[in-house]
């Protein structure tokens, strides 16, 4: 199909369809093979070499920063070949390449029914094999303490029970106070239960027709302000009762310390409200996708965790790649100049 056949195919196409083909290009078998090899390309790299996930939640506080309103999180790039490549939307490994070492920070996909998010994001700490237990914030392997790098021994400190997080507590008061009625665990006559109702009753009528899924954190605070801090801690305490148990890498029963083959002990920095390893137990190899190796987003925080960018692969990432679709498309623009220049200068008498 030449030019002058394409304009009048796409002239005669109905409007919503001259939309798509003002997208896609006309819609001929060269064009479909270039789309097909563009998104075997994306899949390929996206799949097996590199991609970028953002960070849903605050369990890796301090050293990544969580949340899940769009472009408020940080966005991580993800070294995927290091591993060994793997075919994309699986967890299916063509070859084994690096092992995960300790300390490294790695993007995994949890098992079906632990986690409402398709990819999770936390630190190894339990090798294969290894003999792990938490004690007094620390890691001991085998018996003996290992420390943590250099720039994570003021921040790191493993908890055997999870917090919930100040805000989170917030929203549970005020949905207690929306509902406003007495919880038949806590004991009426107590102190400290009295204070919590009395906070309830006087909130009430403020929060009784708000949405409080919706209520923006800047709100919830607002709304907090004058709560007693007594009647939070009892909240607390009541979330943490419902908390899930943290056996592996607690309890000492084999099942629960010693990590299986081909299997890694993955948790959170922020350890006190994440949910990790503790809670669902050894990681299989084959589910963790890849390494982090930068921090790409907000600006002010971008970051980088393993030195690629002194190295000249890491240039290459950075600078070859975009140059190179850069000269890609400068030499397909010049080239389909001079072709129309050509064809121009044919027609001409």
């Amino acid at each position: 199909m030449n030019d002058y056949e394409e304009q009048t195919a796409s002239r005669a196409a109905p409007l919503w369809m001259r939309g798509v083909i003002a997208i896609t290009g006309p819609w001929t078998r060269k064009n479909l093979l270039s789309w097909i090899a563009l998104i075997g390309l994306i899949l390929f790299i996206k799949g097996c070499l590199v991609d970028q996930y953002t960070i849903p939640s605050g369990s890796m506080e301090e050293t990544l920063h969580g949340d899940p309103r769009f472009f408020r999180g940080d966005r991580v790039l993800v070294n995927k070949w290091i591993y060994g490549p793997r075919i994309p939307f699986t967890t299916i490994r063509l070859w084994n390449w690096a092992e995960p070492k300790r300390w490294e920070i790695v993007v995994f996909r949890p098992m079906p029914g632990t986690s409402p998010h398709r990819t999770l994001i936390k630190r190894v700490v339990g090798l294969p094999g290894e003999h792990v237990l938490i004690r007094d914030g620390r890691i001991c392997i085998n018996g003996g303490v290992v420390e943590p790098p250099e720039g994570l021994r003021d921040t790191l400190h493993y908890t055997t029970r999870l917090r919930p997080e100040e805000d989170d507590v917030r929203r549970v008061f005020l949905k207690l106070a929306q509902e406003n009625h007495p919880l038949m665990v806590l004991n009426p006559a107590n102190e400290t239960v009295q204070q919590l109702y009395a906070d309830m009753t006087r909130l009430h009528p403020l929060v009784k027709p708000l949405d409080l899924t919706a209520l923006p954190v800047e709100t919830l605070r607002e709304l907090c302000a004058d709560v007693s801090p007594t009647s939070l801690s009892v909240v607390t305490e009541l979330i943490m009762f419902d908390q899930p148990p943290l056996r592996y890498g607690v309890l000492e029963a084999p099942e629960y310390s010693i990590v299986p083959e081909d299997c890694y002990f993955l948790l959170g920095d922020n350890s006190a409200q994440s949910v990790d390893s503790r809670v669902y137990g050894w990681v299989d190899r084959n589910h963790i996708l890849g390494r982090t190796f930068a921090v790409w987003w907000p600006w002010h925080r971008r970051r980088d965790f393993t030195g690629f960018s002194r190295t000249w692969w890491g240039m290459a990432l950075l600078y070859g790649i975009p140059a190179a679709l850069i000269g890609l498309e400068m030499r397909h623009f010049l080239r389909e100049r001079r072709r129309k220049q050509c064809a121009d200068d044919r027609n001409d008498p």
